[in-house]
């Protein structure tokens, strides 16, 4: 008598030899190392072009909204490339440390997002098609990040907040939206301050964060000053925090 189990393992054995499968290799050291530097060459490259129209005539960029946004779309697909493979289980201790090696994370924050985001608000409304969508791709790709590339935790935690801190500041007319993306920024600054209690960045962005309530900015600005790695300008935003008063 055969079984449902013996029939469903018979059913498996036919279905393979009518749809061989594929062999599988596992990845190579070689190849890891050989896509890992294919993929930072085209970074570069992509790199280079993001800072060249960053830096060009404003004037001259008016009618290039799209152009520039598949541009810094193609480095963040880039990043997130050389991310992963980098990360790789299978990549050696040399390869896990060039993002670091490179400054990686900084690169794509500066070149990747955070200018583009600034360039866009300066040519508000021109620029207003592009803004959200840009800014929806660059959290979405951050939020991937964090979940995928863990070795850089803290990093990913503070660009979703710095993200969320900036959506807020461009919303002036939805007041809602506004408070939403407060909580939103609030939400991962907290995060990041369970984790790093002794950086004091993060207490100015949560004082900043608490206006209009004066006593909690004074908190914020008074334990960004007093931890262990204080933010230089805690002192001053103490004093524009008065200045009203004086």
């Amino acid at each position: 008598v055969t079984g449902p189990e013996s029939t469903q393992a018979q059913d498996t054995e036919q279905l393979h030899w009518i749809f061989p499968q594929p062999e599988t290799h596992p990845t190579t050291e070689e190849q890891l190392k050989a896509e890992v530097h294919a993929i930072y060459a085209g970074l570069a490259l992509v790199e280079e072009r993001c800072i060249g129209h960053q830096q060009s005539d404003l004037a001259s960029i008016q009618d290039q909204w799209q152009v520039l946004f598949s541009l810094h779309r193609i480095l963040l697909d880039e990043h997130n490339d050389f991310f992963f493979a980098s990360q790789h289980p299978s990549a050696s201790l040399a390869l896990k440390q060039l993002p670091e090696k490179y400054a990686m994370p900084a690169r794509m924050w500066r070149y990747g997002i955070h200018s583009f985001l600034e360039l866009m608000r300066h040519q508000l409304p021109d620029s207003l098609e592009h803004l959200p969508s840009f800014f929806h791709l660059a959290y979405s790709m951050i939020a991937l990040l964090l979940e995928n590339v863990p070795v850089f935790e803290s990093i990913w935690i503070e660009c979703l907040g710095d993200l969320a801190r900036y959506r807020m500041a461009i919303e002036d007319s939805d007041l809602a939206n506004r408070k939403i993306w407060a909580d939103i920024a609030r939400y991962w600054y907290h995060k990041l301050a369970d984790k790093n209690p002794n950086l004091g960045r993060i207490q100015h962005h949560l004082a900043v964060l608490a206006w209009p309530d004066m006593l909690q900015q004074l908190f914020n600005y008074t334990k960004s000053l007093v931890s262990v790695c204080p933010f230089p300008n805690a002192g001053e935003s103490i004093l524009l925090l008065f200045d009203p008063l004086l």
